[in-house]
């Protein structure tokens, strides 16, 4: 692949293409909430146009996103300055904020959980909590609190300019923890899979938030920096459409008065939000260090 990298592209178009992607997807989204999918149950009322062309405006955006990102010439190595950057701080501290909270209702979930288990789940805790999909919400938890510390001191160190979280490797690995006990969640409650309409949707925007943090955890730690930088592009881009998709389209609805229209089975979170921004953010911030490499 190294052989068929174009010189001049710069994954710096893809900021344009992530938010016309979220410009196209997120009013469907909307549309289909209002009249496509049943309140109550999650499911599908009825499949039109929109359906379709959501996928297809997804799989478009995620093409031009590998092409970009795994064809690019200019994006080598990056060095990251220790510069301050208000916009990478305060979005970052967004997604600080409404992490912790999605943790700390997950940790009250939890709770409930243990408070309704009777000895009739064969008589083991430990099998109740794994079939609940328990164990998974614990962790997601756990690992969520985890990494408000770490994006906490990513946005400390983007508004005072000072590199306060590229040696603490560990914590670098929570997001990635985070993202993956929620996927699990998902898998553990069979109810879920009937409830299409977003399911699909936010496993995709799982599985590239996973990818996404792996990057910048392996790039801030300065390993293997070049393919992570690829994966970050690519995986950034889509993580942060499928959020957006996911999460401000419920959002228009509960800043509309409209928010009875949002599935109860997958009320609005706000951390999705808080993600596809810091996501954002940060590409916007590695844009044209990016660039400065391919110049050199």
């Amino acid at each position: 692949m190294n052989k068929l990298k174009i010189a001049k592209l710069s994954p710096t178009p893809l900021l344009i293409v992530l938010a016309a992607g979220a410009l196209l997807g997120v009013p469907l989204r909307v549309w289909e909430l209002c009249n496509c999918v049943d309140s109550a149950t999650g499911l599908w009322a009825t499949k039109d146009v929109t359906v379709i062309l959501l996928y297809i405006i997804c799989c478009i955006v995620f093409a031009i996103a590998f092409f970009f990102s795994f064809f690019s010439g200019v994006m080598t190595k990056p060095k990251f300055k220790e510069e301050k950057d208000l916009l990478l701080g305060v979005c970052g501290g967004i997604f600080t904020l409404t992490l912790l909270i999605d943790s700390i209702l997950l940790v009250t979930k939890f709770i409930a959980l243990i408070t309704n288990y009777t000895t009739d789940a064969n008589g083991k805790l430990s099998y109740y909590l794994t079939s609940s999909g328990g164990l998974a919400m614990a962790l997601a938890s756990l690992f969520g609190i985890l990494a408000t510390s770490y994006l906490g001191f990513i946005s400390f160190s983007a508004i005072t300019g000072v590199d306060n979280y590229s040696k603490k490797r560990l914590l670098g690995l929570t997001p990635v923890l985070w993202a993956m006990f929620r996927l699990v969640i998902h898998f553990t409650n069979p109810i879920n899979y009937r409830n299409v309409s977003q399911l699909f949707l936010e496993i995709m925007m799982l599985c590239f938030a996973m990818i996404f943090f792996m990057s910048f955890a392996r790039i801030s730690s300065e390993i293997n920096e070049g393919t992570s930088m690829k994966l970050l592009w690519f995986s950034g881009v889509s993580a942060a459409l499928l959020a957006f998709i996911c999460a401000l389209a419920p959002f228009l609805l509960v800043i509309t008065g409209k928010g009875e229209l949002i599935p109860n089975a997958y009320p609005m979170r706000y951390c999705d939000l808080g993600l596809a921004l810091f996501i954002t953010s940060f590409l916007f911030t590695v844009t044209p260090l990016t660039n400065e490499v391919g110049e050199n």
